[in-house]
């Protein structure tokens, strides 16, 4: 499967969530190197799994894998152009049997492009492409899951980008031959205010309670509030074919000094 964004920063913040979800997931953008990128690409090529690529449309010309039966385009594309090869990356097999689905996710701030790629892609006025039905208690239980997956990935970056300014200062000074004061640190979430105290304590919170929901399958709704016999049995046979997946141990970390660190505004790549 092939997961499409329009910006890398979209690319790694989506990768990352889809990650903490337990997802065998990938990312390619112009920014990694060749070798990375290889990695991403020979990981769809693999028979009798279930990859996911995220990526930048930096993978929407060229690639010709028979694998890829799915492409999601989690932005909608800005271009018709670029849409069309989005969706051209999947059934690329050879023979009538090759088929493929290409998906379109659309916000209501994306409406209006969209119905410009319906229209230009299926003609007559067309005003959006056939709709997915998405079973409704499904979709309820996905979305519990990526709202405490985001809270999880948004404490990570704030702590992974302190830890990087961090390590640049620490060579920096190695380089220049200079002592490293403490206090030239940058701290992570633990050495803010409080509202950034509550947002690590809260993120730690969601780690738990999303291991909890990661250990028990998601349950379709068939008919009504309670599943029927018919569903009860199929939901049943799906949570036996499925494998639990169980987040590690937070491993968020904070320095505890007291002092609190002026905070840097955030850039978008």
């Amino acid at each position: 499967c092939l997961v499409f964004c329009n910006s890398i920063a979209a690319v790694r913040r989506v990768g990352e969530t889809l990650k903490t979800l337990g997802l065998p997931v990938k990312m390619l953008h112009a920014q990694m190197a060749q070798k990375s990128r290889l990695g991403a690409l020979e990981s769809l090529r693999t028979s009798n799994c279930r990859s996911i690529v995220v990526c930048s449309d930096v993978a929407a010309r060229g690639l010709d894998i028979a694998s890829v039966t799915t492409v999601i385009h989690y932005d909608v594309a800005r271009v018709v152009d670029t849409f069309i090869h989005r969706a051209g990356r999947t059934a690329r097999g050879v023979g009538e049997k090759a088929i493929g689905t290409s998906i379109s996710l659309v916000a209501p701030a994306e409406e209006r492009e969209h119905q410009k790629i319906c229209e230009a892609v299926k003609g007559g006025g067309a005003k959006s492409l056939d709709q997915v039905h998405i079973d409704g208690r499904l979709l309820n239980e996905a979305q519990e899951r990526v709202a405490l997956a985001t809270k999880i990935v948004s404490c990570n970056d704030v702590e992974s980008q302190a830890n990087r300014n961090n390590k640049w200062l620490r060579d920096a000074a190695e380089g220049a031959g200079l002592e490293m004061d403490e206090d030239m640190m940058e701290g992570g979430l633990l050495d803010g205010d409080r509202r950034d105290r509550q947002r690590f304590l809260e993120a730690k919170r969601a780690k738990g309670q999303l291991r909890q929901l990661l250990a028990k399958p998601m349950r379709q709704q068939h008919f009504g509030k309670f599943l029927s016999g018919a569903g009860l049995v199929a939901s049943i046979r799906a949570e036996a074919e499925v494998k639990p997946f169980v987040v590690k141990e937070p491993s968020f970390k904070g320095r505890h000094r007291g002092k609190k660190r002026s905070k840097k505004a955030d850039t978008k790549a």
